[in-house]
């Protein structure tokens, strides 16, 4: 019988070229699936519900696979924490319906980006550091005119040129928590690099490089030449990705 499992994961995105697998590179979905194969005797496809830059890290990455393999799920969990290297952790395993996709049925991605003031040694590779403070009612301003369902081209590398590039964003705040400033973003689906994107745009807003109100014309140019550039991967966390509850 065929099963289908889903795995919620947490990595640290230093040492990986990303998710998505590439020949020769190390990947958290290569490396995922190489320890899903020893364990279940098959070979094993890892469909991930972000696929995450390299150097972008994971709070709450969710991913699914199927197995014909009866091996109980809290072995399966536990048996993987045993053999992926310690930057990969296994959080959760549970059995899902056929029909359930890590990334077509996700309705919203979250994803985390911090800022810090303070120069770190711990913790250096997970936070952007910036010296001098930035306007955060600015940059609040202009993350507003982020809402709602747009055509996100000025923000993300693209992929090809018919790549849909509309996006739906639910929300874009930002929060001050001692040293450092959060961004947390979710969207129903996101393009590549286009957090990084916004983030660096805000960061320029912050240092009055740039107006709060140019964010709407920006997404109106649809070029990426006329918005910020990325802030760096190291900052970035795919905090959660939320789906529909199950009817009962």
């Amino acid at each position: 019988m065929q099963r289908n499992i889903r795995l919620q994961l947490e990595y640290d995105g230093t040492d990986f070229k990303g998710w998505q697998v590439q020949p020769g590179q190390r990947t958290v979905q290569g490396t995922l699936e190489s320890s899903l194969t020893s364990l279940l005797g098959h070979p094993v496809r890892a469909i991930g519900a972000g696929r995450t830059d390299a150097g972008v890290h994971a709070l709450g990455q969710v991913a699914n696979f199927t197995t014909s393999n009866p091996l109980p799920l809290q072995r399966i969990g536990a048996a993987l924490n045993g053999t992926l290297p310690p930057d990969v952790a296994v959080l959760d395993a549970g059995e899902v319906p056929p029909t359930f996709h890590a990334r077509r049925s996700a309705r919203r991605r979250t994803y985390l980006y911090r800022i810090v003031y303070r120069r770190r040694a711990i913790g250096r590779k997970e936070a952007w550091h910036l010296r001098s403070r930035l306007n955060i009612d600015a940059m609040r301003s202009a993350a507003w005119q982020t809402l709602g369902y747009h055509d996100f081209t000025s923000f993300c590398v693209a992929a090809s040129e018919k790549e849909n590039r509309n996006c739906r964003v639910f929300e874009c705040f930002l929060d001050c928590i001692d040293d450092a400033v959060h961004v947390e973003i979710s969207a129903d689906r996101f393009l590549r690099s286009m957090v990084r994107g916004i983030v660096g745009t805000l960061v320029q807003v912050g240092r009055g490089t740039r107006a709060p109100d140019t964010m709407d014309a920006i997404l109106q140019a649809r070029n990426r030449q006329v918005a910020g550039p990325n802030a760096p991967p190291h900052g970035l966390f795919l905090k959660e990705v939320t789906y529909e509850e199950p009817e009962e």
